[in-house]
């Protein structure tokens, strides 16, 4: 195993908005693409990526998360405008060819690059099943009605959350930590929730603040239907592998919802650990398999190192 590499940090104008791109690896080795979950941002492969040998790991923050920028007001967040933001980063940085790693939400935005691209040797999908939210074919004009009402009364009260003026507003790291893993994984250990609430932290005068988008916690107006995201995966047509935790956001019976929408290509694989284990403790036979699976479709460098 060679020397970890540090990460580099790069911004992306793309047609105004910048991106904030964190890189792991050498940029000669395999392309990478790497998609972070709701409300969280390139941290989440803070420790997973480095232990990639021969990859080069790109990992956006998708638009109004992280050290992104957001979106305009009149605009919203849709997985489709993230998905093409995407494909507008690796154009941008010349991937023609690249392998996608994706965590929860994420897998919801890489199963529609995938229908936007070819370009896609391999995706892996880390405790992700494709879109996490989405409405019933009959509820979607209620859900329209609801989402713009509630829109239009965080608009109106000038707040930054639902019902929470101070909620975005923290005297102490410590106290945005507390907040950030009540929201996203109560079972998110201090130390990977440090990881991701640091890069999305602003220090405004004695206190801080987030720095992703307030808006992101408002519904979609438009989600996709359930129906909708099982095609979309169904239609994946690279490799697919997908790697969950036994903790994670599919134990029980919530797996066996999509199962019958997964390619025929798909595989399946358990891993200890809850829905971030991948960030949590990474462990060499996570790191391993990850590897085995970017080689058994790479050959050269990356392919001599697994066999050795």
């Amino acid at each position: 195993m060679g020397l970890p590499f540090s990460p580099k940090d790069h911004l992306l104008d793309l047609d105004g908005i910048e991106i904030a791109v964190r890189c792991w690896g050498p940029e000669e080795g395999i392309p990478v693409l790497a998609l972070h979950g709701w409300l969280d941002n390139a941290a989440s492969f803070e420790r997973l990526a480095p232990q990639l040998d021969g990859c080069f790991v790109i990992a956006p923050d998708l638009v109004g998360h992280g050290r992104s920028d957001h979106r305009r007001h009149d605009s919203g967040y849709y997985l489709w405008e993230h998905a093409e933001d995407m494909l507008a980063v690796t154009e941008s940085l010349g991937l023609g060819q690249f392998h996608v790693l994706a965590h929860g939400m994420g897998t919801g935005v890489a199963s529609l690059l995938a229908a936007m691209t070819s370009g896609i040797v391999s995706m892996t999908f880390l405790d992700g099943m494709g879109a996490p939210f989405t409405v019933a074919e009959d509820d979607r004009v209620h859900h329209l009605a609801r989402a713009y009402r509630l829109k239009r009364m965080v608009q109106r009260s000038q707040l930054q959350g639902f019902s929470e003026p101070d909620g975005s507003r923290f005297d102490t790291v410590q106290t945005a930590l507390e907040q950030r893993r009540r929201r996203l994984d109560g079972e998110l250990s201090e130390d990977a929730a440090r990881l991701l609430a640091l890069r999305d932290l602003l220090q405004v005068g004695d206190g801080y603040c987030w720095r992703h988008d307030p808006r992101l916690v408002l519904p979609e107006p438009m989600p996709l239907t359930e129906r909708e995201a099982c095609e979309l995966l169904r239609e994946i047509r690279c490799p697919l592998y997908l790697m969950l935790g036994r903790q994670g956001a599919f134990s029980g019976d919530v797996f066996a919802l999509r199962e019958a929408s997964l390619p025929a290509q798909a595989k399946v694989s358990w891993h200890p650990g809850g829905h971030h284990f991948h960030l949590e403790a990474p462990d060499r036979a996570l790191v391993d398999q990850l590897l085995r699976t970017l080689a058994r479709h790479e050959g050269g460098l990356l392919q001599r190192q697994v066999n050795e």
